[in-house]
C-alpha cells in the first residue's frame, strides 16, 4: 500500500504547458540567479547546503505533477535542512506547499493526510520562530484547500459523466426492448390471434359436429386467448415500468372462491420483473387455496411503503395446508429472493387459515 501511495496520480493534469508553467514557477521560487551571488540561495554563491537546497526546491516544484509525494518530501526536507543549518529561506517553503496541492487533488483525504502530515508539520515546526510563520502556514492551508476543491470538482464532473452514460445506456436498452416488444406483438400475436379465430369459426360452423371435435376446438380457442394474455404480460416485462393492478384483477376473476382484492397506491409504476414476481406469487398462492385449503374466501392485499412492496394472501381454510411442503412454496420463495425480497408462509393462527407474505424492495435496495 505504501508503494502505491508514492506512485504518480493519473488524475493530475500533466500536459506540457502545465509542466512548463511549473518549471517557470520553480525558477522564480527557488531563487536561482546564474551569474550573480547577491541572491540568497544562489547556485553561484552562498554555502553548499543552500545551493543544494536550491536544486532540490527547483526539482520539487518543477516535477510536482510527475511525482507529487516525492516532491513534497524532498522540498520539505530541503527547507528543514536549511533552517536547521541557520541559513535564510527565500521561497517561503513553496517547495512543499505546491506539491501539497497535487496530493490533495489526486488522493483520497485519508491517503493525502498520511502522505503530507509529517513533511508539512516538520516545515511549520522548524519555521515556528520565523518572522513569516503565519504566511507559511497560510500558504500550506491554501494549497491544501485548493487541491481539495479541485478533487471535489473532478469527482463531481466524473459523477455527472457516469450518470449521463448510464442514462444513455438506459435509453438504448429501452429502445431495444420496445422494438422487441413490437416485433413479438406483431409476429407472434398475429399468429396466435389467427389460430384462436379460426378455431372459433370452425367450432361455430359445426354446431352439430362430433362432441370431441367441438370440445377440441373450444380448447384450442381458449388456449389461444390464454396465450395472448400471457404474451401481453411478457411484452409488459419488456417495458420500463409496469402496473401491477390489471394483472391481479384479471387473476382473481372467475375463481371458485370469493377473493377480496385490496390494492394500495403507488402500484402503477413498478419494475416489470417485480410486478411479474408479485403476480406469480399471488397466482400460486390462490392456486394452493383452491387445491389444498378447502377455503370459502381469500383476501389479496398489496401495499407499497418505506421502499418496498408487500403482498399478503390469506384464506379462511384449514390451517397447515399441504402447500407448506410442496414445490409451489419453494418456487415462490425462489422468485421473491431473486429480486431481493423475502417470503414467509404458514398458518395465520390456529385453525384460522393460511397466510403468505412476500416483501420486495424497490430501487437501489434491489440486487
Amino acid at each position: 500500500m505504501i508503494v502505491r501511495w508514492w506512485r504518480p496520480d493519473r488524475a493530475i493534469e500533466r500536459g506540457p504547458w502545465w509542466v512548463a508553467l511549473d518549471v517557470a514557477v520553480a525558477w522564480a521560487s527557488a531563487g536561482i540567479a546564474f551569474g550573480s551571488s547577491e541572491y540568497v540561495a544562489s547556485l553561484t554563491g552562498g554555502p553548499l547546503v543552500s545551493r543544494v537546497a536550491v536544486v532540490v526546491w527547483f526539482c520539487a516544484i518543477g516535477l510536482r505533477r510527475l511525482a507529487p509525494a516525492t516532491a513534497l518530501w524532498a522540498g520539505a526536507a530541503a527547507t528543514v535542512t536549511v533552517m536547521l543549518a541557520g541559513e535564510p529561506v527565500t521561497n517561503l517553503s513553496l517547495a512543499s506547499a505546491l506539491p501539497l496541492t497535487m496530493i490533495a487533488q489526486g488522493r483520497r483525504p485519508t491517503v493525502s493526510v498520511a502522505l503530507s502530515a509529517v513533511p508539512v508539520l516538520a516545515v511549520v515546526g522548524v519555521m515556528a520562530a520565523h518572522p513569516q510563520i503565519v504566511l507559511v502556514a497560510a500558504v500550506h492551508a491554501v494549497a491544501w484547500g485548493s487541491g481539495t476543491a479541485g478533487r471535489t470538482r473532478k469527482e463531481r464532473e466524473a459523477r455527472l459523466r457516469r450518470q449521463a452514460a448510464e442514462e444513455r445506456a438506459q435509453r438504448v436498452r429501452a429502445d431495444e426492448r420496445a422494438l422487441l416488444a413490437q416485433e413479438l406483438h406483431d409476429a407472434v400475436g398475429h399468429a396466435v390471434t389467427l389460430m384462436a379465430t379460426h378455431a372459433g369459426a370452425a367450432r361455430l360452423s359445426l354446431p352439430d359436429g362430433p362432441p370431441q371435435v367441438t370440445a377440441a376446438l373450444s380448447r384450442i380457442e381458449e388456449a389461444g386467448r390464454d396465450a395472448m394474455a400471457d404474451l401481453d404480460r411478457v411484452i409488459g416485462l419488456l417495458s420500463d415500468r409496469q402496473s401491477l393492478a390489471p394483472g391481479l384483477r384479471e387473476l382473481v376473476r372467475g375463481l371458485p372462491v370469493e377473493v377480496e382484492l385490496t390494492l394500495g397506491p403507488g402500484l402503477d409504476d413498478l419494475d416489470p420483473s417485480l410486478a411479474e414476481t408479485l403476480r406469480r406469487v399471488a397466482q400460486e398462492s390462490l392456486t394452493n387455496v383452491i387445491r389444498h385449503a378447502r377455503a370459502s374466501r381469500a383476501a389479496v392485499e398489496v401495499t407499497r411503503d418505506e421502499g418496498q412492496v408487500r403482498l399478503v394472501v390469506a384464506d379462511d381454510g384449514t390451517a397447515g395446508t399441504p402447500a407448506s411442503t410442496g414445490r409451489g412454496l419453494a418456487g415462490m420463495r425462489g422468485r421473491v429472493e431473486r429480486v431481493g425480497g423475502t417470503l414467509t408462509a404458514g398458518p395465520a393462527a390456529p385453525e384460522a387459515g393460511w397466510r403468505v407474505v412476500a416483501s420486495v424492495p424497490l430501487g437501489q435496495d434491489r440486487p
